[in-house]
């Protein structure tokens, strides 16, 4: 089960906003762009209210409950009179395997459902009623109603109110839970306290991300079975001063220095393979060190509202790194490195979680504290998070973690002034009444803001990017169009062709402007357009108009004869293999932008007959020649 949708609905600054997740149905790695202000993280804050991930939502939430939270959504400007309702509604697609997952629990209810009634996608939406600022009540509605027979029933019918009810909480059950890591979540924390005397939601959420490792470790460890309740047995519950010297000397001592331990192992091995990994980079000698300790333990007393001593001692970890003969806490590590680890253990052992349930996990600005360069890495690592049937959303401002490959399950986001603003104050302080967060398919926002430049230009402009003296150098070869970069983009990063910077225009004839940059900021110029009567008539167009020679524009006929666009290449039989790729009876020439996009965005690998495959590399060969003259 996956969500292909969410539609928004006076989520705070939020009026009404889609995100439709379904338009690239291969796809599980989704971008939200814009600007700080701009409400991205409304957005995420709307999409993880609709089902919370229990650990995450902890510490999100606060004190505070979901449905409490649902209330608290009421944009602020209308909390004295707001009529209306604040609505979530998501749509999810089921595959093969849930239906035989709810047909299941279902049977195991005593009642049968009818499998040819079940849709392949549902909506289901929660939604909270006001009237005069005042909350009416919270209520869900959703087209989830499969017919069912019970007992000796021979014919399907409706489901009556109780069978509704278990059926719809089945459904609820099997729904992808939704996992929210804002930035201050990775503040990575000095001490996790293992004892559940010790409150806090900060503390909880990584108290539970612990129990993860000890789950990833494959031992069956769980921090009370194999640590707290070693600690707390009851010949040890004496005062601190007299629990020590007997503690200390116990078996129980050793069995949890040896769970700690294995824990230990467990995070260095994944924390610096996936370094090692990500980033290329070797890690020596160093390894994670997990240190535990017992203190006096304490209880929350309701009626002094403060702490008091107890018996039943606390158990808590520290994380350092170890290098060679020197410790470092974790805590005093750089905000970068903290982000990281903190980030590893987030995304790697809570996948992993034993309840085997799907994830969307939301990241808001991740990466913000490393470099640029660390940013274009790591996103690299982002379509494994998302492996199986787990999602991811992350938001950003930086470019530097925009993958162009995903550029069609991106999504800009814009906090538009109802009121005309002209001044960044002015802006900084409009109420939710002159405000509203609109989210655009990049595909669309393309459309509605035209570039003459690029198709990544509108990009650029959204976050305000201003080239560098240091860009210089990023020269590359303007295609005429999305089509073109992302075929021969697939067939260069697939067969590693190297030392070759492929960039999309809107069109042959589209590249004016972004010819002129090119000569005002000294970089070379490099384009090759289409062979067809329109690339032919731009080729002599820009020739004259920018005085270009052959070293710097050409037509693809140049590198192979029989070429007239690079959907030409693929033969009747490569169509065929790519539609059985695709799962679809037959392809067109015109599918292969779309589907060679996915593939980009997903990491996988389109059969493509040899000689198709050998052609094309020979043009690539070609064109990275073409790009050093």
């Amino acid at each position: 089960m996956r969500y292909t949708k969410f539609e928004i609905q006076n989520f705070k600054g939020i009026k009404e906003a889609t995100i439709n997740l379904g338009r690239t149905p291969t796809a599980r790695v989704f971008t939200l762009v814009g600007l700080n202000e701009s409400g991205k993280t409304t957005v995420l804050e709307a999409i993880h209210s609709f089902a919370p991930d229990s650990s995450t939502d902890t510490v999100i939430g606060q004190t505070t409950g979901i449905e409490e939270r649902r209330r608290e959504a009421v944009p602020r400007s209308k909390i004295s009179d707001f009529d209306g309702r604040v609505s979530i509604k998501a749509t999810l697609k089921l595959d093969g395997n849930d239906k035989n997952a709810l047909i299941d629990m279902a049977a195991r209810a005593g009642i049968v459902i009818d499998p040819e009634a079940l849709e392949d996608e549902v909506y289901y939406e929660r939604y909270s009623e006001y009237c005069s600022g005042d909350l009416k009540g919270n209520y869900y509605d959703t087209n989830y109603a499969p017919r069912v027979k019970t007992g000796r029933q021979t014919k399907f019918r409706a489901p009556n109110e109780s069978e509704e009810g278990k059926l719809l909480e089945q459904f609820r059950l099997m729904m992808p839970s939704i996992a929210y890591f804002p930035t201050f979540v990775f503040d990575f924390p000095e001490r996790i306290y293992l004892s559940k005397n010790r409150t806090g939601v900060k503390n909880s959420f990584y108290r539970d991300l612990f129990q993860d490792i000890l789950d990833y470790g494959g031992r069956g460890h769980t921090i009370a079975d194999h640590i707290v309740n070693r600690v707390q047995k009851a010949e040890y519950q004496l005062d601190f001063v007299g629990f020590l010297p007997v503690f200390t000397k116990s078996n129980e001592k050793q069995q949890v220095s040896q769970v700690v331990d294995h824990a230990a192992r467990t995070v260095t091995k994944m924390v610096f393979s996936k370094w090692n990994e990500i980033f290329g980079e070797t890690t020596g000698n160093k390894e994670i060190i997990v240190d535990w300790d017992v203190e006096q333990g304490q209880r929350w007393e309701e009626t002094s509202k403060s702490y008091v001593d107890t018996n039943e001692h606390d158990v808590f970890v520290q994380f350092s790194v170890k290098d060679g003969a020197d410790r470092f806490s974790i805590s005093t590590r750089s905000l970068g490195f903290r982000w990281f680890f903190s980030f590893l253990l987030f995304t790697q052992f809570r996948a992993a979680r034993n309840d085997q349930k799907p994830l969307l996990f939301l990241l808001d600005e991740p990466a913000s504290n490393l470099h640029s360069s660390a940013q274009q890495k790591l996103i690299e690592s982002f379509p494994e998070i998302a492996q199986d049937e787990h999602m991811l959303i992350y938001s950003t401002h930086s470019h530097y973690m925009i993958e162009p490959n995903w550029l069609e399950q991106a999504f800009i986001v814009q906090n538009k002034p109802l009121a005309d603003t002209k001044e960044m104050m002015d802006s900084a302080i409009l109420d939710d009444a002159s405000v509203d967060v609109k989210v655009t398919p990049y595909r669309n926002f393309v459309g509605q803001n035209g570039s003459a430049l690029s198709f990544f230009q509108p990009i650029a402009d959204r976050l305000n990017v201003v080239p560098s003296k240091f860009d210089i150098d990023r020269a590359g070869i303007l295609l005429e169009g999305k089509s073109d970069y992302y075929i021969l983009e697939y067939f260069r990063r697939t067969y590693s062709v190297s030392g070759l910077r492929l960039y999309p225009a809107l069109g042959s004839g589209t590249l004016d402007a972004l010819i002129a940059l090119l000569r005002g900021w000294g970089q070379p110029v490099r384009v090759v357009l289409d062979s067809d009567k329109a690339g032919k008539e731009n080729e002599a167009r820009y020739k004259a108009k920018f005085i270009l020679n052959d070293d710097e524009i050409a037509t693809l006929d140049r590198f192979d004869f029989a070429a007239i666009e690079v959907e030409s290449f693929f033969s009747e039989e490569d169509l065929e293999k790519v539609a059985s790729f695709s799962g679809k009876s037959q392809v067109k020439k015109k599918d292969l932008l779309r589907i060679f996009q996915e593939a980009l965005a997903g990491n996988k690998k389109i059969p493509i007959t040899t000689k198709t495959v050998n052609r094309i590399k020979l043009l690539l060969g070609k064109l990275a020649e073409f790009q050093k003259d």
